[in-house]
């Protein structure tokens, strides 16, 4: 995407969280709301309809327009009930404000913004001025401040971010993306360390050979697997052991475990069918379903049959790897785990592994759980998942020391992925959230 476009599609994204936020302060539910990009008389100089089920079961109709400049609409002409109008303005302390008589009019800078007009018939005035630290990466921090303030006071949810998981989930198909961080709680590594311990199997643990050797070429030194089977080592036997053979710190059937709890909110939602995405290799998840009785199917390669018979559909997207099972090449095959597998599947744009992801990323209400985000491939393929009407969700684990700043400006370095970040104190926190949808 051009840079031009690119910021004006964060602009658009920006102008739907505001838009959200007034329905969220003046105490709209959020299975009262309906999107719409399409219809037989649309208007088409407006970017979407929103489309609201008042308490009474009134229809009503919300007609948006997002201008780039304030020279580009004509304010007393739009002044129409029903009419959204957003303008970007340079800043919105300096700002030439019209008072509207019918429409809802929001001028916005990017970081603030001020809105009056009218919601569900009700005259509304609402200003947002925060001025960032000057030490701020990010000085845009709307976000961040929109989900720590006017807490309980919509009846749906009682705060922004719980309000807006609601919505999407409530209206879209529900993926779960799992990432390595899911199993740590049961004393498994994450995707770095698990890397880690590989490089110093490969290196018969030699640490400053291999800390040298990652100044020149990064933290990934499976460059091919030539080089791995030239030197005698087996990564599968190695991962298998890292996968499965670690000491537990946490049963599997320990029901405060976040895998487990997944296993809850999928029962709780059988009748949805929720899909789960996942770039971990290892069958914990199935198993745990499997013990359960939940009925799944399990996708690694593009010879799988999904049944439509079943509780969860799991997309293993960088393949599949069950416990000993290291010979078998039907599952060697289907790991994208070296650097020249990943750099195959990501220069292939038309393999199922990489269309399921986009399609998901950008029709469906995602939740990211134990996804760190630091992999350039990930972040490209959100960026690639555009729709501006919809936002996906992650979890984050909150650190001991670190400085309120950071969650500030990683929140709005996630949002120009289209993700709201949802920071937790402890892992076990998943839970009580996942139980609120």
């Amino acid at each position: 995407m051009k840079k031009i476009l690119r910021e004006n599609y964060i602009f658009n994204k920006k102008c739907l969280l505001i838009l959200l936020y007034l329905y969220y302060l003046n105490d709209i539910s959020y299975d009262s709301l309906e999107f719409r990009n399409f219809g037989f008389h649309f208007d088409p100089t407006c970017n979407f309809k929103v489309v609201v089920t008042s308490k009474k079961e009134h229809i009503h109709k919300y007609v948006i327009h997002n201008y780039l400049k304030c020279i580009d609409c004509n304010l007393e002409e739009m002044d129409v009930m029903g009419n959204v109008n957003i303008i970007r303005v340079d800043d919105i302390k300096d700002a030439n404000i019209y008072k509207p008589k019918e429409s809802l009019n929001i001028y916005f800078d990017e970081a603030n913004f001020e809105a009056l007009g009218f919601v569900e018939g009700k005259y509304t005035e609402y200003v947002l001025i925060k001025n960032a630290s000057k030490n701020a990466v990010f000085k845009d921090e709307l976000l961040y401040y929109l989900n720590n303030e006017n807490k309980n006071v919509n009846a749906s949810a009682n705060n922004f971010i719980l309000w807006l998981l609601r919505l999407y989930s409530y209206k879209l198909p529900i993926d779960l993306v799992m990432g390595a961080g899911i199993n740590m709680d049961y004393g498994a590594k994450d995707w770095e360390h698990l890397v880690t311990s590989l490089n110093l199997d490969f290196y018969k643990d030699d640490e400053e050979l291999v800390k040298e050797i990652q100044h020149y070429v990064g933290s990934e030194l499976f460059v091919s697997s030539k080089i791995i089977k030239t030197n005698g080592f087996d990564v599968y036997d190695s991962l298998n052991a890292e996968l499965y053979l670690f000491k537990e710190a946490k049963s599997f059937n320990d029901p405060s475990s976040t895998l487990y709890n997944c296993v809850d909110f999928i029962q709780r939602h059988c009748n949805e069918k929720i899909t789960v995405i996942t770039y971990n290799y290892d069958t914990n998840f199935e198993y745990l379903l499997r013990k359960r009785g939940v009925s799944y199917n399990t996708v690694f390669d593009d010879t799988s049959f999904i049944s439509k018979r079943t509780n969860t559909d799991i997309f293993h997207v960088h393949g599949l790897l069950p416990y000993e099972k290291t010979k078998e090449t039907k599952y060697t095959d289907s790991l994208i785990f070296n650097e020249s597998e990943y750099f195959f599947l990501y220069n292939n744009p038309y393999s199922w592994n990489i269309s399921k992801q986009l399609h998901d990323f950008t029709f469906n209400c995602c939740i990211f759980i134990g996804i760190s985000l630091t992999d350039p491939n990930m972040k490209r393929l959100l960026e690639l998942a555009s729709n501006y009407l919809k936002f996906n969700f992650i979890f984050m684990k909150k650190e001991k020391g670190y400085s309120p700043r950071v969650y500030r400006d990683v929140t709005n370095y996630f949002f120009t992925y289209d993700l709201i970040t949802i920071w937790i104190d402890e892992f076990s926190d998943i839970n009580e959230w996942l139980k609120l949808i």
